[in-house]
């Protein structure tokens, strides 16, 4: 069956633009500006992180090993006590490339026995999966494409195929290289993936790590410097590494129509190196070259994005996305629970292209986020969180135990032209609930904790963030700027501005909520505990029964926010 793929790919809304442009303007000195699909606002953080720099010129870090395993994977690793083939005799000269493609044609289970001592196999040509295969490097191999060649590709043509199933386990992918065909905007989808591409069929990776792999770097829709899935398949990964891989969008996984589940794994300093994101513009035609999704992105009607237990930290993004790009058509689940992406970026800009999300961009689907931390994050505007609406297509935020902290748009000398939104934005067309959250410590010229509160209900909450326009709405802005609040109870917010400072709920208690700093305290995810004293103690009521680190709560009279002394 011949390739067919949705009409919009890695697509930003325009409403996004017009959320941003309206609450910009209502400072009257902002430098927005919306051409096309731009989400405008200008940008700029104090005391973020400064993400995976310059995805011009990117840069190598060691490999981290991934995080504690805290969440029950959804595969383990396959039984290999029975291979199909072994390749090798037990000694690094048995070892071949032409071994490994007489394994790969006839499928099956594959493993290696290269002597006791890791072992780097050079690829010079993409292995193509035909067949449901396993391969397993028992920790001790890694494929290496030379900088030359993606690493393995099943390409079924089928965008519709579910099968086969390609298992990598226990195997280290590097230097795995992707060209495709040439487009005006770059390169088109064929140039995704650098060591694993699948176009159809689906992808499991366990206990692997991807270190330095790279598709095409411009383009609208093409993705995935590590892995690119296409069609009605699955990427599902475990356990496993990404570290300095490099892409368009995605500079770590590209998912395009495929669901994609992240577990216990570790996403650090990839980078999206397009820019302009993707954007129909006002004739009609495609425009952007991409840049979406620091280490993540993901584009799928009526499909699933599941992260839990992973740890996405100093990735860059040059569009929307430091850490993740999803959009959605149809309000799919988007679940997120016990993670941390922290220290992640969107390049600061000058002109009128997009510098947006420098944590996570998420349109047009249903967000459940729990136990989970956003901190340090930079952009232009919008730092840490944005939720919105894609078209017909509504936006939930349901966030409960989760710290927005740190968080901060590009700084500017005039600070009237500093971007807005630190913590969270919303977006048009979305609602939610906001359960024992702590938002604290995010700051941007104003709406430094939350963006558009007017369509959230918030209760036992702490909203307390710096913002550099006191004389505008500090703390929240409303969907008509200063009007109208959000609703719930329970809810703490600071500071107090000289004037305009919106209540971001009716009778929010105004006091200092005497946070302690980010830090660790024995959790999936760093949170911010309260002090002696803190007014926030005791104040709650109809909690969760645990709260951000999983410590049991009484659910009758708790703390404000993410943490429960």
């Amino acid at each position: 069956m011949p390739l067919s793929r949705p009409a919009s790919r890695f697509a930003l809304p325009l409403v996004a633009g017009a959320l941003l442009a309206a609450l910009s303007a209502a400072c009257g000195g902002d430098d927005a500006g919306t051409t096309g699909g731009d989400p405008g606002g200008t940008g700029g953080a104090g005391g973020a992180g400064t993400g995976a720099g310059d995805p011009g010129t990117g840069g190598s870090v060691p490999v981290p090993p991934p995080p504690e395993a805290t969440c029950e994977p959804p595969v383990t690793l396959a039984d290999v006590t029975t291979p199909s083939t072994v390749i090798g005799d037990g000694t690094p000269g048995s070892c071949t490339e032409a071994a490994l493609d007489a394994a790969l044609a006839a499928g099956g289970t594959i493993v290696f026995d290269c002597g006791p001592d890791p072992f780097t196999l050079p690829i010079t040509t993409t292995k193509e999966i035909t067949a449901d295969t396993v391969i397993d490097g028992g920790g001790l191999i890694t494929l290496d494409g030379g900088n030359a060649t993606r690493i393995l590709a099943l390409d079924t043509g089928n965008y519709e195929a579910t099968s086969p199933t390609l298992t990598v386990q226990r195997l280290t992918f590097t230097r795995g290289r992707a060209s495709g065909t040439a487009i005006p905007l770059g390169t088109d989808t064929d140039g995704g993936g650098g060591a694993i591409y699948h176009l159809g069929g689906t992808v499991i990776v366990i206990d692997s790590v991807f270190d330095g792999n790279a598709c095409a770097e411009v383009g609208p829709d093409v993705a995935g410097g590590a892995i690119y899935g296409i069609g009605r398949g699955e990427t599902i990964v475990v356990g496993s590494t990404f570290v300095n891989n490099r892409g368009a969008n995605g500079g770590a996984l590209g998912a395009l129509g495929t669901a994609l589940t992240i577990v216990n794994s570790t996403l650090v300093n990839n980078t999206a190196t397009g820019e302009g994101a993707n954007y129909i513009d006002g004739s009609g035609q495609q425009a952007g070259r991409g840049g979406n999704g620091g280490a993540i992105v993901m584009d799928g009607q009526g499909r699933t994005l599941t992260i839990c237990g992973t740890l996405v930290r100093g990735n860059n993004g040059g569009a929307l996305g430091g850490a993740l790009f999803r959009t959605g058509y149809e309000s799919e689940p988007t679940t997120i629970d016990r993670s941390h992406f922290d220290d992640n970026a969107v390049t600061d800009r000058t002109d009128d292209l997009p510098s947006g999300a420098g944590g996570l961009y998420i349109q047009g689907t249903h967000v459940t986020m729990t136990a989970t931390t956003v901190s340090g994050n930079a952009a232009r505007s919008s730092a840490g969180l944005w939720i919105l609406g894609h078209g017909a297509a509504a936006a939930t935020a349901d966030l409960t135990n989760v710290t927005l902290s740190g968080n901060a748009t590009w700084p500017r000398e005039d600070f009237t032209t500093r971007g807005i939104g630190g913590g969270l934005v919303i977006g048009d067309n979305t609602t939610g609930t906001l359960l024992n959250c702590t938002i604290a410590g995010n700051q941007a010229q104003f709406a430094s904790g939350i963006a558009r509160v007017s369509s959230l209900t918030l209760r036992n909450t702490i909203v307390s963030n710096e913002a550099d326009n006191e004389y505008t709405p500090l703390n929240c802005t409303g969907s008509a700027y200063n009007t109208p609040s959000g609703s719930g109870e329970h809810n703490l917010q600071w500071p107090n501005g000289l004037q305009d400072d919106l209540d971001c709920t009716p009778g929010i208690l105004r006091a200092d909520p005497l946070l302690g700093p980010l830090d660790d305290h024995g959790g999936p995810a760093p949170a911010m505990a309260p002090l002696e004293g803190s007014p926030v103690l005791g104040a709650g009521t109809d909690c969760p029964p645990t709260d951000q680190r999983g410590n049991p709560r009484d659910t009758t009279s708790c703390a404000l926010g993410a943490y429960e002394p």
